[in-house]
């Protein structure tokens, strides 16, 4: 019984640590703004909203969080660059696809919501 209840304590440890460890990672990106919309600006980079993430199975690895809100969780786009493409989730389920700024090969299909960033 005492080796199974030291076993379950070193698991419990481990798994916190490891998620501590995951949560230092994370990048804190800072919110700005354009003309007339937000940005994110993540070191030399600058996001600007490309259009809704309807499919949240696009989202990949979280990367960051916005001006420490660990609400406003940034993530990678899966099969894309984060240099040029990334996702932010809000809460309730609401997320944006943000491209870089200077970015101007977009897919085959993508279309922007926003008549400035066709």
């Amino acid at each position: 019984m005492k080796k199974t209840l030291l076993s379950f304590i070193a698991i419990f440890i481990l798994f916190f640590s490891l998620c501590a460890c995951s949560q230092q990672d994370l990048k804190d990106m800072a919110s700005g703004e354009g003309d007339g919309y937000a940005t994110i600006v993540w070191d030399d980079k600058t996001y600007v909203p490309y259009g809704a993430l309807t499919d949240y199975g696009e989202r990949g690895t979280q990367i960051g969080i916005v001006d420490g809100d660990k609400d406003n969780r940034v993530y990678e786009l899966k099969g894309y660059s984060a240099d040029e493409w990334i996702v932010i989730a809000f809460p309730h389920d609401a997320a944006m696809l943000l491209r870089e700024i200077d970015v101007t090969d977009i897919p085959d299909g993508w279309h922007s919501e926003y008549e400035w960033n066709q």
